[in-house]
């Protein structure tokens, strides 16, 4: 047999395999994948419901475009909007999102019910839910990003395991290249001291050496006077606010607390520069707290605070 004579018999074959590879929508599987607790999960398939735990996970996942995949999500969790209209959805409604508690009272019951692929919980959730949710046969992954290459880790990560590398790659990227841009702006600027406070009641809260929100101070161009207290246990007193006499003063417990009620508490307070000097501003502490993709977003809610020239710089 000749070979036109063959190829004109394995042309329909080749054809039709070729036909059929370009329908097919193949999924990449992750395999196995080290959570941020060092635990070792292994992924078969790509999960298609998802229950999150944490506000963060959420935004993550929203962020890659999987806001479809999450059928259940925590008490706090916001933003975006999507997850606010689709709770409030009747019961059975398509798309609902079930609300199943909060980071230290996790509905059991209720996330069971919604029969997830994928329960994303965080660093902070009790240990005690995360083994009885895998005593009940579920798939538990840890996140609990501490840094912002933390963060990125962990958008990629959950970008692998649900298939959306390419979507997770470009979001990190993304977020890295306004990250320069603001830290090239930052870097040589003159740096006024920042009390943020977190909480005022049963003491006085704020941030802590190598927390979060004090390493967004820093890359937002200010000094964070709290690092001079431990994350663990970021109280401090009037004495210690009256010693490092901060500049600013940020308010991440607004709109309970305001500049007002700042002036109003007297005695000592009405010795801190920013006191007398009107220098009292709110902050959206949803922004600034949640360790997820909108890191940017808080950065530049400081940045505005801080140094608002370059804010309005790079506005333009």
């Amino acid at each position: 047999m000749n070979f036109k004579k063959l190829l004109g018999l394995m042309l329909p074959i080749i054809l039709l395999v070729v036909s059929i590879t370009a329908c097919a929508t193949p999924v990449a599987v992750a395999g196995d994948i080290n959570d941020d607790l060092g635990r070792t999960l292994t992924f078969d398939t790509v999960p298609e419901k998802i229950v999150s735990l944490a506000p963060s996970n959420t935004e993550i996942l929203f962020a890659l475009g999987l806001g479809d995949n999450v059928v259940g999500v925590s008490d706090f969790c916001n933003y975006p909007e999507e997850v606010n209209t689709r709770s409030a959805l009747e019961d059975g409604a398509d798309g609902k999102i079930a609300r199943v508690g909060n980071a230290f009272a996790v509905n059991i019951e209720a996330i069971t019910a919604l029969e997830p692929d994928l329960v994303i919980a965080f660093g902070y959730n009790l240990p005690a839910y995360v083994e009885q949710l895998e005593g009940l046969g579920l798939t538990v992954m840890v996140l609990g990003p501490e840094s912002i290459d933390d963060i990125m880790a962990d958008i990629e990560l959950v970008g692998t395991i649900m298939d959306v590398t390419k979507t997770a790659e470009e979001l990190t990227a993304q977020l890295r290249a306004d990250l320069a841009t603001i830290t090239a702006k930052t870097a040589l600027v003159s740096r006024p001291t920042v009390f943020c406070e977190t909480g005022y009641g049963g003491g006085i809260w704020t941030t802590g050496s190598g927390s979060f929100v004090s390493n967004l101070i820093m890359l937002a161009g200010g000094t964070d006077v709290g690092v001079g207290v431990s994350k663990n246990n970021p109280n401090v007193s009037l004495e210690y606010l009256v010693a490092a006499d901060s500049e600013m003063i940020i308010l991440a417990d607004a709109p309970r607390v305001t500049a007002s009620d700042v002036k109003a508490r007297g005695g000592a307070w009405d010795n801190l520069a920013a006191v007398q000097n009107d220098k009292i501003y709110d902050i959206d502490a949803d922004i600034i707290s949640r360790n997820g993709p909108r890191v940017v977003e808080g950065i530049m809610a400081m940045l505005e605070i801080i140094h608002p020239d370059i804010y309005a710089e790079l506005q333009n």
